[in-house]
Formats: structure tokens, sequence, C-alpha cells
């Protein structure tokens, strides 16, 4: 659980960061990522 919760917090700070620099195509590559871990929660 611990592990989930990091990888979790994780993604979301580069979501943060990608979206910062104005890289769109990467931000919704993570947040799809980011969405499959938090439907296996």
């Amino acid at each position: 659980m611990k592990k989930m919760s990091n990888e979790i917090m994780m993604l979301q700070y580069r979501i943060k960061r990608y979206q910062a620099m104005g890289n769109g195509t990467m931000c919704q590559i993570l947040n799809g990522k980011l969405q499959k871990l938090l439907v296996k929660q």
C-alpha cells in the first residue's frame, strides 16, 4: 500500500513538472498511468 501511494505521489509530481514545462504529450501519458494505478487501489 505504501509503495502504491509513493508511486502515485511521484506520478502527480512528474505531471506537474511536465505541465510547468508545457509538455502536454508527456502529461497525457503520465495521467494514463496514474489513472490505471488509482483504479487498481
